[in-house]
């Protein structure tokens, strides 16, 4: 088993890979349909006799839109914990994916395919979900943790490294007789 710069062995890296690989595709598939499915078609209050006429919902009460998660309509709290989970397993997955294929030839390609599916990500949730600011902020910060924590990660290691460069050894040896 031939090992890299980083002392991971191929066969772990290939294995990594394979499993950061089936966690984004599970967790984009998750952002796309979220559990209970979304609303197919638009709800109104039952207690208003009201008239949809395309264009006009003056005196409509609109429940639940179309394409919009129902579990998010049925409970935001437990919408928003499993939009933020979700997100944040989609991304250190990529950020993992990123991180093992570094050093390699195509680190700039790599490097553009997870920025792009991380924006297509965020799109394919903006699409199923109420758009607030809330539920906005709760996706960014879940997505750009892990590289975040990464970031943060390498500073405090490199500063850990340099203080221990920077501690003497041990009093300096003089040997006698070297005038």
């Amino acid at each position: 088993m031939a090992t890299d710069l980083l002392n991971i062995s191929s066969d772990a890296r290939n294995t990594l890979q394979i499993v950061a690989t089936l966690i984004v595709a599970v967790t984009f598939q998750a952002a796309l349909n979220p559990p209970a499915g979304v609303w197919q078609d638009d709800r109104y209050d039952p207690k208003q006799n009201c008239t949809v006429v395309p264009g006009n919902l003056n005196n409509c009460t609109r429940l639940a839109q179309a394409g919009i998660s129902v579990l998010h309509t049925r409970s935001e709290i437990r919408y928003g914990i499993f939009i933020f989970v979700n997100t944040m397993a989609f991304s250190a997955a990529t950020s993992t994916i990123y991180f093992l294929l570094r050093g390699s030839p195509f680190r700039t390609e790599t490097l553009i395919s997870i920025y792009c599916m991380n924006f297509a990500y965020g799109a394919s949730v903006g699409a199923v979900q109420p758009q607030t600011p809330t539920t906005w902020t709760l996706l960014f910060v879940a997505l750009f943790s892990p590289y975040i924590f990464r970031l943060f990660s390498h500073i405090i290691k490199s500063h850990k490294v340099a203080r221990e460069q920077d501690v003497p050894q041990g009093p300096p040896v003089f040997q006698r007789g070297a005038c």
